[in-house]
């Protein structure tokens, strides 16, 4: 899925060390609960490969690279500047966790906010979900507007909800959610 900034995809090989680089990025593993830090390109590689596809084909999880749309060939777009994931898919309900992080030079609102509404269009329109839920760290403000901006709801607080990948120290969260008639 694309818009005119920003294109959504499933992770490929050459997005190996856009991951590595991200999953080492103190404000994602800060921000960010169970973030593996991928200790060579192998690692990534098969992550990509296998872990992602493997919890795509059985309903457990969605992946994707976020990417540039006006670089690359094919119309695949260049290669990734973050990842985005839907997770936590409870089919029977209708309803999934989203979660995105962007390499540091590629954290702008417009560009976050494009490809977390690709990512809950493709939510709403591929997979039936009927509402989209997302936590931050009461903290991350940044990551609360991107939501805010794109019609998330702020539904709760959830005192200790995770456990940062970095620092162990346990975060707050601010719990916002979406339906499909507030994505804007």
């Amino acid at each position: 899925m694309r818009d005119g900034q920003v294109l959504v995809r499933r992770p490929q090989e050459r997005d190996a060390d856009t991951l590595r680089v991200g999953a080492r990025d103190p404000l994602v593993r800060e921000f960010m609960q169970g973030v593996l830090s991928h200790p060579d390109r192998e690692s990534a590689v098969r992550w990509i490969a296998e872990v992602a596809p493997r919890l795509w084909s059985a309903d457990k999880a969605a992946y994707f690279a976020v990417a540039l749309a006006d670089e690359g060939s094919a119309g695949e777009g260049g290669p990734a500047i973050g990842l985005a994931e839907l997770v936590d898919l409870r089919q029977e309900e209708g309803a999934a966790e989203i979660s995105i992080w962007l390499l540091p030079e590629h954290r702008r609102l417009r560009t976050a906010a494009s490809a977390m509404r690709l990512v809950c269009r493709f939510g709403f329109e591929e997979l039936g979900l009927r509402r989209i839920d997302a936590y931050a760290a009461a903290e991350n403000m940044g990551v609360q507007v991107v939501g805010a901006s794109i019609g998330f709801r702020r539904a709760g607080f959830r005192p200790a909800l995770f456990r940062s990948s970095r620092t162990q120290k346990l975060h707050d969260a601010v719990y916002a959610t979406l339906v499909p008639e507030d994505l804007c």
